[in-house]
Formats: C-alpha cells, structure tokens, sequence
C-alpha cells in the first residue's frame, strides 16, 4: 500500500512541474515565479516549505522528549518569521533582487556578497544532503528499497520537480501540499488521540513537569534553542526571502511572510499534539528521530499512516526544492554573473542556473553517501551561515552607519566564531550561534565607527 500510494503521489508532483515548464522562459521565471506570485499561493508556499519533513518529523520528537520546553524553539522561529516580515520583506521585494547576496552588495559591496554567498551555498548543500538521507530513509523502511536505490530515486525526484517547474512548480505544488499536509496532521492527531483513549487519557498519562516551561530543560537550553533557530529563520533565504522576491508586489510579499506566522502556529500545534500523544503511548524509551515512524508502524491503522507518509514525503521534497532552486540562484547571480558572464542574456542565464541545480544535486548526492557523521558537520554549516549573515543583513538595513567594511568583517566573524566555538565543544553549553553573534555585532558596529562611512549610492537603499 505504502508504495502504491507515494508513486502515485510523486508521480502527481512530477506531473505539475512538467507541465508548469511550459511558462519558464527566462530567469526570473526559474527562480521567482516571473514575480508574480499572489498571496494565497505565497501562504501556502511558504507554510509548505517552512512546516516541511525535518517539523514533522524531527519536532514531533523534539515535542516528545522535551515536551513544553520545545516551544521556545517554536517561539524562536516565529520571532524569526516577525523580524523578516517586518524589516525585510517589503524593502527586499521592492529593490527586486534575486538573493540575500544580493542585497549584501547593494548594501556593502561585491566581497561581502560573494562570501555571503558562498557561505549559504555550502548550508544549502548540505540540507539537501539531508533530504536525501531522510527520504531515502522512509523509502527504505516503508518501501523495502535498499538504502543506494532509494538514495539514487530520492535525489532524481527532488532535481526533476525543481529543473523543470522551476519556483512556478514549487510554489504550486507547495500550495496543493500545504493543504495535504494540514489535513493529514489533523487526521494524525485525531488518530494518535483515539487510540491512547481520547485527550484526557492522553495528558493524564504525560510525565510530571512535562507541560510545565523549564521542565523539562534549564533557561539557559531553552534560549540557546529559541536563539538557535531565530537566526536561522531571519535569514532563510531558501524559504523566506526567495519567496518575498517572488511575491506580485511589496505588500503581498510582508503580508504572505505575516501569514506565515499563525498558519505556522496552527502546525506547530498539531505536530507538538503528535509528540505528546507519542510519550503517553510510546513511553519514554523511543529515540526521538524515530517517534514518528513508530507512529506511524505501530500506532495508526495502515489508511491513516499511509496518508502521513505521503505528507512526510510531499514535506520533504517542498524543501528540497526551495534549498536546489536557492543555490542555484546563488551560483548563477552571485558567482557566474559576477565573475564570468556580466552580460550574459536570460536564456543563457537560465541554462546556467539549471546545470548549475544538476551540478549541484549531484554535490549533495555525493555528501549523503560519504558517511553517517556527515549530517552532523551538515546542520552545522547551516548554522554557520545564519550566524555569519543575521547581523550585516538586519545591522546593515536598519543603521546608515553601517560601512562594507562592518558588513564584510561581520560575515567573517560571525562564521569564524561559530567553526571555533563548534572545535571547542561548545564550552559553557553554548551553541555556536550565541558568541558569534555577539561577536559579529561587536565588530560589525566598531568597524562602523572606526573606519569610512557608507557612501552615498550604499544609503539608497534606505529611500525605497
């Protein structure tokens, strides 16, 4: 069964973004929906994407081992999401680039865009790296494929969706799935709650101090969690800001980005419903990664896990997509268009941008093989990126006196201070993210001080 209904579902994605290749004629197509998108189909994009596989899965164990205290991540992500509505979204749609390198440069200069870029090149790689292990993953233990042919159909699924449908077909299918995925979180939660004995049984049996905030972690665990995954957010090109450069207009790119926020919520809830129902019927002995799947196996009838696999699959391959079409976007504008082909066309600029996506999948393809410890080194250089740019991104939008050089030394430092803070273990128990940035505002605002100020043609951005 299981089989049967992910082909067909699959089949139905590869199916739309066929036949959405037909209205790419040039680069703005490919990676931004010609700029056309309208808010329903911003919404439900972004929740797609934003409420992917690593939410569902991942934080219905996190929900599950952590209980209440895992909602300081979710609070740290929604702030995220608020911060990049309100300060980005509208001045970010309206200067009509293509990437956060982008406005690095018209902000800074060239140098601190193409570090910029290459620092959200490698986090991207590396998460499509994960998708293939998760996917794959699913495809093995539900399917019964060996884990090299699920590797090799995960990586052509998410390369054929994103080269041929370009944004046009993610953000479509994204809007079909965001409402599969919603409803199939329902139906799992209804299904979860039945068979632990209804709502009351289910909370009666949750542990002491399990929905109690800090009862489960210390204040300091549940800030470096909130702090974690705010700066990630603020700065997630491949979800957020990809998505405002693609919105009809300014105020349909901050409204769609607002939107995210409750929708974001009601999954957040739903999946938090999941995790909680998983430790009154599970017990406390499962392995958080596996929370789901166990679900899945031992607690939902065959119909109602067989429709959460689907939504867990059509998740993943959302994601993907956003993170192959992100760096393709990078490596066409910010590397080939900078250094190679300044006055290249559209048509060449497009073909660039979808050899680069082959090229580029077959990178992360490599890294999903190498070795199991990869994933670790993975998730760390996403969190490397976000701390390098949070702070010359919002610093350098929100203060005139911002100079290239703070904006440059900012990336620098911020990402240094994360790969040495990371060598040394984390001392005092805190994650990477929470020095650099402490140390990137620092540079970035002496720097500001200590040397030239901004030129006249870097504060234009401050008259949009």
């Amino acid at each position: 069964m299981y089989g049967a209904i992910l082909a067909v579902y699959v089949l139905i994605i590869l199916g739309i973004g066929f036949y959405t290749s037909r209205y790419i004629k040039n680069m703005d197509d490919f990676a931004l929906a010609g700029r056309n998108l309208g808010l329903p189909m911003l919404v439900g994009t972004l929740f797609a994407s934003f409420v992917g596989g690593a939410t569902v899965t991942g934080w219905t164990g996190s929900f599950y081992q952590l209980g209440f205290d895992w909602w300081f991540a979710g609070i740290g992500s929604l702030l995220g999401v608020a911060v990049a509505a309100t300060v980005m979204a509208e001045k970010s749609r309206k200067l009509e680039q293509y990437t956060v390198p982008d406005l690095l440069e018209l902000r800074y200069d060239n140098k601190t865009k193409v570090v910029g870029s290459i620092m959200i090149i490698l986090g991207d790689i590396g998460l499509v790296a994960v998708q293939i292990i998760a996917l794959s993953g699913i495809l093995t233990a539900f399917v019964g494929l060996e884990t090299m042919p699920a590797m090799i159909l995960s990586i052509i699924v998410f390369t054929l969706i994103a080269l041929f449908g370009g944004m046009v077909g993610v953000a479509l299918t994204d809007s079909i799935q965001a409402i599969i995925i919603a409803l199939g979180l329902i139906v799992g939660v209804i299904s979860a709650f039945s068979y632990g004995g209804g709502i009351g049984a289910v909370f009666s049996d949750l542990p002491d101090n399990f929905l109690t905030p800090l009862g489960t972690t210390s204040p300091g665990e549940a800030f470096n969690n909130a702090i974690a995954v705010f700066g990630t957010t603020a700065v997630w090109q491949a979800i957020i800001f990809s998505r405002a450069f693609a919105a009809k207009d300014s105020r349909t790119a901050k409204m769609g980005i607002l939107w995210l926020i409750p929708t974001s919520l009601i999954g957040y809830f739903l999946v938090a419903m999941l995790g909680y129902s998983a430790r009154s019927i599970l017990g406390p002995d499962v392995v958080p990664d596996e929370v789901f799947a166990t679900l899945l196996s031992e607690v939902m009838n065959p119909a109602v896990a067989a429709i959460l696999l689907a939504v867990i699959v059509g998740a993943i391959i959302t994601s993907t997509n956003s993170f192959l079409l992100s760096i393709s976007i990078n490596i066409t504008r910010d590397l080939y268009q900078n250094f190679i082909g300044k006055d290249s066309s559209d048509k060449s600029l497009l073909k660039v941008g979808r050899v680069s996506l082959v090229i580029v999948a077959a990178l992360a393809f490599s890294l999903a093989v190498a070795m199991p410890d990869i994933v670790t080194a993975i998730v760390f250089a996403y969190t490397m990126y976000s701390a390098a740019l949070l702070i010359p991104l919002y610093g350098g939008y929100l203060w005139k006196k911002a100079n290239s050089t703070a904006g440059f030394l900012g990336i620098i430092f911020g990402g240094g201070t994360a790969v040495i803070w990371h060598l040394l273990n984390e001392p005092m128990g805190l994650p990477p993210m929470v020095p650099a940035v402490i140390l990137s505002l620092i540079v970035f605002v002496a720097s500001s001080y200590m040397t030239e100020g901004p030129s006249k043609e870097q504060l234009k951005v401050f008259d949009v």
